[in-house]
C-alpha cells in the first residue's frame, strides 16, 4: 500500500514537472517533414506544352515498349514535342525517341 501510493506521488510530481516544458515543445518542421512526404503524395502538375500534344505520357510509354518487349520503363522526358523514354532490358538502358504529335518512332 505505502510503495503504491509512493509511485502515484512520484507520477503525480513528475506530470506537474514536466507539464510546462511539454507545453513550450515545438515541433521541428525539418524532423517532421520527411514523414510527410511518405504519407501525402506530392502533387504533379504536367507543364503547359503536354496539354497541347496528342500523345500522353504513358502512350508514349507503350509505343516504346511495343518496340522492345519485355523491357521495364525507367524515365519518360518530354524535350519539345518529343518524348524521350528511358527502357531497362535485361542487360542495358534503351532510350527511345517517340513524337508527341502523331506518336511515330524517331
Amino acid at each position: 500500500m505505502l510503495r503504491g501510493l509512493k509511485f502515484a506521488a512520484i507520477a503525480l510530481a513528475t506530470l506537474i514537472v514536466a507539464g510546462p516544458a511539454v507545453a513550450q515543445f515545438k515541433p521541428n518542421n525539418r524532423v517532421t517533414l520527411p514523414y510527410l512526404r511518405k504519407i501525402v503524395p506530392p502533387v504533379v502538375r504536367p507543364p503547359l506544352p503536354l496539354l497541347m500534344l496528342a500523345i500522353q505520357p504513358s502512350e508514349a510509354a507503350a509505343i516504346a515498349q511495343a518496340q522492345w518487349p519485355g523491357s521495364k520503363v525507367v524515365k519518360v522526358k518530354l524535350r519539345g514535342d518529343i518524348y524521350a523514354v528511358t527502357l531497362r532490358t535485361d542487360n542495358s538502358l534503351v532510350r527511345v525517341l517517340v513524337s508527341g504529335q502523331d506518336g511515330s518512332i524517331l
